[in-house]
């Protein structure tokens, strides 16, 4: 006898979840890495931001060497920002990119899940009845014996 329905996919569902998995991992590699930037970011942003108040406050009292190296180091600052932000984009735009692919794969694990399930209740529901149907045929086969013995 071949195999049933729900033995022949459940290896097909198996290696979804399977993939399904290794997806989630992957998009959870993909948001701690967008986090880490983020603070990253917000570090670099921070540190550009005091240092430019702190030299504010004392920029009266700057020569023209020291304005220039202040306003290169900005530049510079700058430049690291734009950078990281540009960084950041990418690694969003990954995570996004592997959080749609998983949600696709999720739903294909969960549609064979509920189609093996189904599969499984369909086979349940034909075993039943054909025990229903044995019994059925014995019990008649019994009443014709006996009603054969009581017959003269």
């Amino acid at each position: 006898m071949p195999p049933s329905r729900s033995k022949r996919f459940e290896p097909i569902r198996e290696i979804a979840a399977n993939g399904a998995i290794e997806l989630s991992r992957a998009v959870a590699d993909a948001g701690q890495r967008v986090a880490e930037l983020e603070r990253q970011h917000d570090q670099l942003k921070g540190y550009r931001d005091e240092y430019m108040l702190k030299s504010t406050q004392s920029a009266a009292a700057m020569d023209s060497v020291r304005l220039q190296n202040y306003r290169a180091f900005l530049d510079r600052l700058g430049d690291a920002v734009r950078q990281h932000m540009i960084k950041l984009g990418v690694a969003r735009a990954e995570y996004e990119a592997r959080r749609s692919v998983w949600t696709l794969k999720r739903i294909e694990a969960e549609s064979l899940g509920r189609a093996v399930e189904r599969f499984r209740q369909e086979e349940q529901q034909l075993a039943e009845r054909r025990e229903q149907g044995d019994s059925d045929e014995a019990a008649l086969r019994l009443t014709a014996l006996t009603r054969g013995a009581t017959e003269p």
